[in-house]
């Protein structure tokens, strides 16, 4: 009776030792795929570049004139051409919008177009409806003088850069100093980038050495 008892509690033993190993395991399977789904996370591709914005700009009520004047000043550095539209009481920011880019050389007009938008709308009744008439006016612009060029934040920095490298004050920078820059690596540019980066720095190949106004560029 004893030894039965015995072989009992045993096998007892052997089933709970069996749970709690099963236990263990399955914890420890579920940290492992928590840690791996963590790095894969981690391991998520940051991407540098801004994606690529549309050559047409609407202009609204939602943000200033300010936000504008930025995105076209970014669409512009890939875009030779831009189409700006305005409709009812945003006409006068367009019109500003507009000017800003003229006074500062990002873009010139090429034409402009005025009309009538009227949009249909569905009543209560589900019946077909003509909205308000609304003026609108559309801008069709191209790359100014300055179009491709950084500007205001992106721009000081780059400044920034340029002095912090010149040591000596002297108001330009060498080949040598400018591929000590790796700008290439560290902008991760592209071969097109890199190509048309080559070929900007050949004009100055007679005097192999940039002043801050080329660097910019």
């Amino acid at each position: 009776m004893a030894e039965e008892t015995k072989k009992e509690t045993e096998a007892t033993d052997k089933v709970e030792n069996a749970e709690a190993t099963d236990k263990v395991e399955d914890a420890t399977g579920a940290a492992t795929a928590t840690t791996d789904k963590t790095e894969e996370v981690k391991e998520e591709k940051v991407e540098l570049y801004d994606e690529v914005l549309p050559n047409r700009i609407i202009v609204g009520r939602n943000h200033p004139l300010s936000f504008y004047v930025d995105r076209a000043r970014r669409v512009f550095r890939i875009e030779e051409q831009v189409y700006i539209q305005g409709r009812g009481d945003n006409i006068a920011t367009t019109c500003k919008l507009i000017e800003a880019l003229k006074r500062q050389k990002i873009a010139e007009i090429t034409k402009i177009s005025t009309g009538m938008n009227v949009e249909p709308y569905f009543n209560s009744y589900g019946d077909a409806k003509w909205g308000q008439p609304t003026a609108i006016i559309l801008f069709t612009l191209k790359r100014g003088e300055f179009g491709k060029f950084i500007a205001d934040y992106q721009q000081r920095k780059i400044i920034e850069i340029f002095e912090n490298t010149d040591k000596d004050s002297s108001g330009v920078l060498s080949f040598d100093q400018v591929d000590g820059l790796k700008f290439d690596a560290r902008f991760k540019s592209n071969q097109e980038q890199i190509k048309e980066s080559k070929e900007f720095l050949s004009g100055f190949a007679d005097k192999k050495e940039l002043d801050l106004p080329g660097f910019i560029k």
